[in-house]
């Protein structure tokens, strides 16, 4: 009898990551227990601004700072 082995896809698809700006600013999404937090960085890695919301939220506010 011929072994049958179930292959199982675990990928999960995410939304996060970084920007850099053209002043050298960074721009990060990621999901920080289990909310959306948005943030941007100066060039020297300050926190210049910092916000938590919604999925949409977050994403729309990176996308202005991105533009």
């Amino acid at each position: 009898m011929a072994r049958q082995h179930q292959v199982i896809d675990h990928r999960v698809i995410s939304r996060t990551g970084h920007h850099r700006l053209p002043d050298g600013s960074l721009l990060r999404v990621d999901t920080e227990l289990g909310r959306w937090v948005g943030t941007l960085y100066t060039p020297e890695m300050k926190v210049k601004i910092r916000i938590v919301g919604s999925d949409a939220e977050v994403h729309a506010w990176a996308d202005k700072i991105a533009a």
